[in-house]
């Protein structure tokens, strides 16, 4: 009986629409083996570490699409194979590497641009002691990153200090990790099958419970609005599924369900502003999406993009790089055997109007404290901004004035006006002044023209 309803949802329909080579970028060979997800992007970049000698990375501008040479400036910092890299959530030129020779590396990029390789970090981050696997920015505090190791430690470090602030030890080797929505607490899944929420500042204050049983590993997810944490990986009996907890009552899974048979890792992506769960497999041709509500079953299926070549890796850009007039819902850069995919998701909408209904506020990209406030126990929630084009963005938040921008000022979180293969460049503000100054020219010709 129930098949014959279909349930509701503003995003059933969404779709992936990839970008045709010409608008791609063509020729990176990314290094792909360990547990992060290849790639990072900010609202200026994206980057990946390159195969080679040494940990060179390579860092683009979203701008410049086509191939790519082999000859163009490299990020050379590290001693050993890069395996992770993020992009600070607030400075968009601020671009944080982990890597196998046990270090943290930060680089200040240009906003243009680079021009030629970079050879010297503006920070280095010293403290495991065995090789990095993931790092993890504060999505709140300024200048706060976490980074876990094969030495089974979880540290959380001032980045512009340079200083460690906490470091949690694990039974076994920390698969994976993400802070929630506020930054309160971290959420990490290990090698012992078990998923952990603690708050680093409080030592022995650990949530825990038993996640996916399988041999590979598993990756953790926050579900923030809805106080649930997910992870997504392998069953006991080699089946990719997913286990859901209650962040209050971790000793009981709240949902495990099987997905499929297929054998690559998950990167798992939730935005909590349309409650959607995209999973990307590596080594898969498709990336699936469901939506979260809090309601039994709490995981819907919508649909999957599908493509015929592989996925080595993949991240998701910054929501604020959607482009509204396309009711561009996510983009995500898929890492390919050669070359970086750009995906679009979007919802068939006819209307070219601002669809609010599908566009709440979303994250500003603002701290709204400092490190020093993180670290001596606060906890605020993210500042949000409407994705309206014009809008004026979030008042309140804290400075991020530092020695990481000495070099280069931060970058615009604008809405792209001409989608992915867009430039990204100048603000949104100051894309409403020049609009404003053309329809001034416009009616000022017009008015001529009626005399």
């Amino acid at each position: 009986m129930s098949g014959r309803f279909v349930r509701a949802s503003k995003y059933r329909h969404v779709h992936g629409q990839p970008n045709k080579k010409d608008k791609a970028y063509l020729g990176p060979r990314a290094e792909t083996t360990g547990e992060g997800n290849f790639i990072a992007a900010s609202n200026l970049y994206w980057a990946v570490a390159l195969q080679g000698g040494g940990g060179p990375v390579l860092a683009h501008t979203h701008k410049a699409v086509g191939r790519i040479e082999a000859s163009a400036p490299k990020i050379n910092v590290h001693k050993s194979k890069v395996v992770d890299l993020e992009f600070s959530p607030f400075v968009d030129t601020l671009l944080a590497t982990a890597s196998e020779d046990g270090t943290v590396k930060l680089v200040q990029l240009p906003a243009d641009g680079l021009k030629a390789d970079v050879d010297k970090a503006a920070q280095t981050l010293e403290g495991h002691q065995k090789k990095l696997s993931l790092l993890r920015w504060h999505p709140t505090a300024n200048n706060i990153l976490g980074s876990c190791a094969y030495d089974n430690a979880v540290k959380v470090w001032d980045a512009e200090k340079g200083k460690e602030i906490a470091s949690d030890e694990h039974p076994d080797f920390p698969i994976s990790m993400e802070w929630n929505e506020d930054g309160s607490l971290l959420a990490t899944s290990c090698k012992d099958k078990f998923i952990r929420i603690f708050d680093p500042r409080k030592k022995g204050a650990v949530m825990k419970g038993l996640g996916l049983e399988g041999a590979k590993g598993q990756r953790v997810v926050w579900f923030s609005g809805l106080n649930k944490v997910a992870t997504v990986g392998f069953q006991k009996s080699n089946s990719r599924g997913y286990a859901l907890f209650d962040c209050k009552k971790m000793d009981t899974q709240v949902v495990n369900a099987d997905l499929d048979t297929a054998a690559g890792v998950f990167i798992p992506y939730y935005d909590p502003d349309t409650s959607m769960l995209y999973l990307a497999g590596k080594g898969d041709a498709a990336v699936k999406y469901w939506e979260i509500v809090n309601e039994d079953p709490y995981v819907h299926f919508l649909s999957e993009f599908r493509d015929t070549e592989s996925t080595k890796g993949a991240c998701f850009l910054p929501k604020a790089m959607c482009d509204v007039s396309k009711c561009e819902v996510a983009i995500c850069y898929r890492v390919m055997k050669d070359w970086i995919s750009p995906v679009s998701f979007q919802v068939p909408r006819k209307s070219e109007m601002f669809q609010a209904d599908i566009f709440p506020d979303t994250y500003a990209g603002k701290p709204v404290m400092t490190a020093e406030e993180w670290a001596g126990g606060a906890n605020k929630a993210p500042l949000k901004k409407s994705m309206k084009p014009g809008t004026a963005g979030p008042a309140g938040g804290v400075s991020t004035d530092s020695k990481f921008e000495a070099s280069a000022p931060k970058a615009s979180t604008a809405t792209a006006a001409g989608g992915l293969a867009s430039p990204f460049s100048g603000s949104t503000e100051s894309q409403l002044q020049q609009a404003l100054a053309r329809i001034k020219e416009l009616e000022a010709e017009l008015a001529a023209l009626k005399k």
